[in-house]
């Protein structure tokens, strides 16, 4: 008789799936990364890798959905009493999500978003996925703004996508070297001064 498979056994073995997946499309690139190679990578079986996901599109869609889990958990942390709250948290909340962002997934996002111009499939991801996170910071500052902390002259929308946008500027030019404590500043500098004008 065969051992019953646990949740926790499975979750694990995801994870490692799509640990592997990120170092094989951070490496290779979405379109040269096959699925032989990530089950190289995690060291499952084809069969395994398989069970959890049909083919590239839809393990870069795990990808894109553990990502939005983590910002979620982000922003849920971050308490605010007050308005002084608010500001300090974008600091916290770029050191706290660079700790918990897995090793290469910039880089992945960065390598997928240059393909997608020639892949629908790909763009189609990528694009659900950019309103997503928009969804999840739109939220977020609804909330501050129901809260009293903040004052908005313009839609959350607006102000959620140049949020996210300023945070992906920042992360290319991670990428392209540029020191983090730079990156850091730069991010901690913008987002307070926006949100200050926003009180």
């Amino acid at each position: 008789m065969c051992p019953k498979v646990t949740i926790r056994h499975k979750e694990e073995v995801r994870g490692k799936i799509i640990q592997s997946a990120i170092e094989c499309f951070s490496k290779n690139g979405f379109d040269k990364t096959k699925m032989d190679d990530v089950a190289l990578s995690a060291d499952v079986s084809k069969g395994t890798l398989y069970n959890y996901f049909d083919n590239k599109e839809s393990l870069f869609q795990a990808l894109c959905t553990d990502s939005l889990n983590l910002l979620k958990v982000q922003l849920d942390n971050l308490f605010t009493n007050n308005k002084d709250d608010l500001i300090s948290n974008a600091e916290m909340f770029y050191d706290n999500f660079q700790k918990i962002q897995k090793e290469g997934t910039s880089k992945v996002f960065f390598e997928a978003l240059s393909e997608s111009t020639r892949s629908p499939k790909l763009q189609h991801i990528l694009f659900n996925h950019r309103l997503n996170i928009y969804n999840v910071v739109e939220n977020y500052i609804q909330i501050q703004v129901d809260k009293g902390f903040l004052n908005l002259k313009s839609e959350p929308s607006y102000v959620a996508a140049g949020l996210v946008s300023l945070f992906d500027g920042i992360m290319a030019a991670r990428l392209l070297g540029l020191p983090d404590e730079y990156n850091r500043k730069v991010w901690s500098v913008t987002a307070k001064s926006l949100l200050s004008t926003m009180e």
